[in-house]
């Protein structure tokens, strides 16, 4: 699957915000319990992963396969010019939040290019507009992504990639 460049991680452009942002549950596959909000154990002082040549073998395999579709780079780099949760304390919950809404919104990106190689040119502009109304939020202020309603976008998408989608899978 090839995506747009952006929509891939690029972890040096990152401040390790898929290490930080969100729980981990040791069942799911992540080693180990953590809250939200706190630094993994293994996340070193360049916001990389000190383990991560390692990872299933020390049992991080949900860590391993996951991918952020480059929202820690764009969080960072985009909407908080390259400052950091650790050098700026103050931003790391606005920008925890924002790691989590954009790695909805460009996971749906994925989706939606995807799907647009897949269909019949007649059937392209509802999903390219949805694509390109995606865009413009990511593009948009940090408080309009984070007011965001992901429900309302999650299922906008889903009803057209059924839609336009689901006939060329029956």
């Amino acid at each position: 699957m090839s995506v747009a460049a952006h929509l891939r991680a690029d972890c040096a452009k990152c401040c390790g915000l898929c290490c930080v942002a969100p729980a981990f549950d040791a069942d799911q596959g992540f080693g180990f319990d953590k809250p939200a909000h706190t630094a993994c154990c293994h996340l070193d002082a360049q916001h990389r992963c000190a383990i991560h040549d390692q990872l299933r073998l020390r049992g991080f395999p949900a860590c391993a396969s996951f991918e952020c579709y480059g929202a820690g780079q764009w969080v960072t780099q985009q909407l908080f010019a390259g400052k950091t949760w650790r050098t700026s304390p103050q931003l790391a919950e606005q920008m925890f939040t924002l790691y989590r809404r954009v790695r909805v919104l460009h996971e749906l990106m994925v989706l939606l290019e995807l799907a647009l190689r897949r269909v019949p040119p007649d059937d392209a502009a509802p999903l390219a507009k949805c694509l390109c109304d995606i865009r413009e939020i990511c593009a948009g202020e940090k408080d309009q992504i984070a007011s965001l309603n992901e429900c309302a976008m999650r299922e906008r998408v889903r009803h057209l990639l059924h839609t336009h989608l689901g006939p060329l899978l029956r």
